[in-house]
């Protein structure tokens, strides 16, 4: 009697694998911004430096999307950033990642724990020259997901 090759079935198995995790990643992608704290930052300001501000406003924490509506938001800064600085996009440099124990995000006295933070520097070639602005970015979990907060506690 002869013996059947079992490489037709171990390429049909393989092939099915690679099939299902392609169709997996193309359905569920990388989460929606549920990743990492780094990924969430990068994220972030991949879409502000393209101008895509309504995806970047997405990812912020419930706290911020209190700060600004999300047409707010679009329109601010469109107005400052494409309009008076004449951007149309920026280099972004993210910095370490560095984990604070307590942020307080504003005078209110809204506290959170167990927050990543960043420091951000974006370049911009502006009618006003070369700009860099330096700002420090910080992550918090909101319902199993990292979220961008920006510091408004000033004392």
């Amino acid at each position: 009697m002869r013996r059947r090759s079992p490489f037709p079935l171990v390429a049909v198995v393989v092939v099915a694998v690679l099939f299902l995790s392609f169709v997996g990643f193309m359905l569920f992608g990388r989460g929606d911004a549920s990743g990492s704290p780094e990924e969430v930052i990068r994220d972030f300001y991949e879409f502000e430096s393209t101008g895509d501000f309504g995806n970047a406003w997405e990812l912020f924490h419930p706290e911020m999307k209190k700060k600004f509506s999300k047409s707010n938001y679009i329109q601010t800064k469109n107005h400052v950033f494409m309009g008076h600085m004449g951007v149309e996009e920026f280099d972004v440099e993210i910095g370490k990642l560095e984990k604070v124990e307590r942020f307080a995000f504003d005078d209110e006295g809204i506290v959170f724990k167990d927050v990543r933070k960043a420091q951000v520097d974006m370049f911009y070639d502006s009618q006003f020259g070369e700009l860099i602005v330096s700002q420090p970015c910080y992550v918090a979990l909101y319902k199993g997901k990292w979220k961008v907060l920006w510091n408004y506690h000033f004392k």
